[in-house]
């Protein structure tokens, strides 16, 4: 009996001992190029005594009981990386970068930018950049048909399509890397044939969006794809292997505040389901194709399609995320979680990055992500009402670092190549001057 009272008051003394749960995690370090193990990198965690380091086959283990927790992996002669441990995976597989002495970065406020394309007889409908190339959807002023015109850096024009036969809606790049020029109802392929430019492989707008619609980014052996759910608040990735055709999930995204909202407003959703209210009241449902809602009628047509457009344009807006390959990782952008993860080209787990947003004053965050792939490097911006920031993301600790101001506040349809920024622009009281411009990083 006094045996077991001492095993009972031994307890007592340590209650929270066995409320400790340790997480256990593993994995193997790497130098980026070439692909070889790297030993004795050091790996420590803020806050905390702890810590690790790696063998001479650059694998390592830990055990951690505080989670989530920022992770430092460090070497000399390597770039640091900052890590966020949140139970996500347990198991990481990580590249070092060579560390290279930079000079100290320092905004830049439009000491060079042009106008890439303006033309007093022609104005600019959408473009896109492939590879060193800038492709133009051009029109004549007041005249609907357009023509494709491709030119070189220089701005030299080096193809073109004479004028097309068909109304285009604008340019896109697949998740192969191929150009196509969208129509009403079908997708063409656009081929460049010396100075002419052929559009091959016509598509239906169904089937292209079927195969191709979802495509994020490619690699030898998967496709990746995005799949939208939740009215737009939640976002599925998945990989298709291009031999087998399995299907396999690989990360999800959601906004869960705005999940939470809509879950607890029944209304709300009775809003998201249906097309914009008719002048009548009447609304049909955009899913069954039917008549909905009390025999499809809202009281006051004006008040009913206010009530739609405030829900789905603006409360219950589709979140933005995005999927880019940078080198040879499929990296992930979590915009609502401020995260970013990164997977290897068969879409297995690697590590995870918090972006360091909330510590910018710069106005308000776009959420949108820009890749420079001719550099393998991303860019965010931040917009206020007397022009827009654009930021660099450090990959490899997730902080922001100002590279550049646009000299024009609301500029449309941003894309970054080679250290070159590139955006449309509508000059206000002209309505035929939409003009591409090109800014240096």
């Amino acid at each position: 009996m006094p045996i077991l009272l001492l095993a009972f008051f031994m307890m007592a003394d340590h209650p929270l001992s066995a409320q400790v749960h340790y997480r256990f995690f593993y994995g193997k370090i790497f130098i980026a190029e070439p692909k070889t193990p790297l030993p004795d990198v050091n790996i420590t965690f803020e806050g905390s005594a702890k810590g690790s380091v790696s063998d001479q086959k650059g694998a390592f283990s830990f055990y951690i009981d505080t989670i989530p927790v920022f992770m430092k992996v460090s070497h000399i002669g390597y770039k640091t990386k900052r890590i966020l441990l949140d139970g996500s995976s347990n198991s990481m597989v990580l590249y070092m970068e060579p560390e290279v002495k930079e000079l100290k970065e320092v905004e830049i406020k439009a000491n060079k930018i042009e106008a890439y394309f303006k033309d007093e007889h022609y104005n600019l409908k959408d473009y896109e950049i492939d590879s060193s190339l800038i492709y133009l959807l051009i029109y004549r002023n007041k005249v609907s048909r357009e023509e494709l015109i491709c030119r070189n850096q220089e701005g030299d024009t080096v193809a073109r399509s004479g004028l097309l036969g068909f109304t285009p809606d604008g340019l896109l790049k697949d998740c192969l890397g191929n150009l196509h020029i969208r129509g009403k109802d079908s997708v063409y392929q656009v081929y460049r044939d010396g100075k002419e430019l052929k559009l091959l492989y016509p598509v239906g707008i169904e089937r292209y969006q079927k195969i191709l619609g979802n495509c994020m980014a490619s690699t030898v052996a998967f496709l990746f794809y995005k799949k939208v759910s939740e009215y737009g608040q939640k976002v599925m990735y998945y990989g298709v292997d291009r031999t087998t055709r399995e299907k396999r999930v690989i990360s999800q995204v959601e906004d869960e505040e705005k999940a939470r909202m809509l879950r607890r407003n029944p209304e709300d959703q009775l809003m998201m389901m249906i097309d914009p209210p008719d002048a009548g009241g009447n609304v049909i449902n955009a899913e069954r194709g039917e008549t909905d809602v009390s025999s499809g009628q809202i009281q006051g047509s004006r008040e009913a399609f206010n009530r739609w457009s405030f829900d789905k344009k603006i409360l219950y807006r589709p979140m933005k995320t995005a999927l880019y390959r940078i080198r040879n990782f499929i990296c992930i952008f979590n915009i609502p979680g401020k995260q970013l993860e990164f997977y290897d080209t068969e879409g297995n787990f690697s590590y995870k990055l918090k972006l360091n947003i909330d510590v910018i004053r710069d106005g308000r965050w776009s959420g949108e992500i820009y890749l420079d792939e001719a550099q393998s490097q991303v860019y965010t911006t931040f917009l206020k009402s007397t022009g827009t920031g654009l930021y660099r993301i450090d990959l490899n600790n997730g902080t922001l670092h100002k590279r550049v101001s646009l000299i024009h506040p609301y500029p449309q349809k941003i894309k970054i190549y080679n250290d070159q920024i590139y955006y449309m622009y509508d000059i206000l009281g002209d309505p035929d001057n939409r003009t591409l411009y090109r800014q240096w990083l």
